[in-house]
């Protein structure tokens, strides 16, 4: 049942009590419809659901790859062949090529279009337009309030800003008073909200917080690097906030070369960040639920293009009034060693 898949994308992370609300509707409208259909055999998606003929383009800024969105893409991939749904998914980090493929996305005519906005000034344009050609827009993982502003219905992510002031007063709790807060993308909103408020949360400590760009992970040396030349120009740094989980394994790295002292934290898990979590090598994760971020927006959109009738017409009208609410959160939610057993992906209890 979906139900029960649903329910257990939500105990495999840390978020349920954020999340709860809305997987308990999903997963309570899908178990309703089941009920009602379950005499009838359907051609499209692996439960005895109604079928849609809707086409989803999920366009993100992050590339095959990346821990992260490699994560949100399975969950994409899942909730395709659940609801037997037509799915483009691709992303691309530069935000020119972003551009061009939601603009191919919506010549290509898909009805929904589900997109990340670490830049959302760039794809202002483009997600007007598209909402214009009567598509139906949601954005995940960044761009919260712009995408709202260009006409998303609803957003599927953390709010950066509330993660990165939880993630500072954590930091202040471990000892931590001069923070080294790594940014791996310039220009992305997501990135410098955690940031700006991780740096709130040190100063009203009386400690300090100072910003370093890096090339990224498309030189890990020359990122090593940067990073451990700080550490040795200013050992006074005794922590790192890194924004990324295949930054954080860059950073664990600089501190070793460096003989730095500093106490590093990360935003997103992978096996490697969870495994050095439990040795003591990273204080804590924030935990975003990627997989989520990929999965629900494609349910709601199922959802949302069923066909009001006597049966479902409450349930919609309830989908309706969460899309107005104009969000779901899916974090902060954070991992460190009292709790990262529980992680599938270290065998947990």
């Amino acid at each position: 049942m979906l139900a029960r898949r649903v329910e257990r994308l939500a105990n495999e992370g840390w978020l349920r009590w954020l999340v709860l609300a809305g997987l308990v509707a999903l997963a309570m409208i899908a178990a309703y419809i089941c009920r009602v259909d379950e005499d009838v055999s359907f051609q499209a998606g692996t439960g005895v659901l109604p079928p849609t003929d809707i086409r989803v383009a999920m366009i993100t800024h992050g590339g095959i790859g990346d821990p992260f969105w490699d994560e949100v893409a399975a969950g994409a991939f899942a909730a395709q062949r659940e609801f037997g749904i037509e799915l483009l998914y691709d992303g691309d980090g530069n935000v020119n090529e972003q551009v061009r493929l939601v603009d191919n996305a919506v010549a290509l005519g898909y009805d929904v279009l589900i997109v990340s906005l670490a830049d959302p000034d760039a794809l202002e344009e483009s997600i007007r337009s598209a909402v214009a050609a009567g598509l139906l827009v949601m954005s995940i993982n960044s761009g919260e309030e712009r995408g709202r502003e260009f006409g998303a219905v609803t957003h599927f992510g953390q709010p950066d800003g509330v993660a990165g002031l939880g993630a500072g007063e954590r930091l202040v709790l471990a000892g931590v008073s001069k923070l080294l807060c790594v940014i791996h993308e310039a220009g992305n909103v997501g990135l410098e909200s955690r940031c700006a408020n991780a740096g709130l949360a040190m100063e009203a400590a009386g400690g300090s917080m100072q910003r370093l760009f890096v090339t990224g992970t498309a030189d890990r040396v020359s990122t090593t690097g940067e990073i451990a030349n700080l550490l040795q120009a200013d050992p006074s740094i005794d922590g790192i906030l890194a924004l990324n989980s295949s930054i954080a394994e860059l950073a664990m790295s600089a501190i070793e070369s460096s003989g730095s002292s500093a106490r590093l934290a990360t935003f997103d898990v992978s096996p490697a960040i969870l495994e050095a979590i439990e040795a003591g090598e990273v204080l804590f994760a924030v935990d975003q639920q990627a997989y989520l971020q990929g999965f629900l927006p494609i349910a709601f959109a199922y959802f949302r293009s069923l066909d009001s009738d006597a049966e479902t017409r409450g349930i919609l009208a309830g989908l309706e009034r969460w899309a107005a609410s104009g969000r779901l959160v899916t974090g902060p939610g954070f991992v460190d060693k009292s709790n990262v057993r529980r992680f599938p992906q270290l065998g947990g209890d």
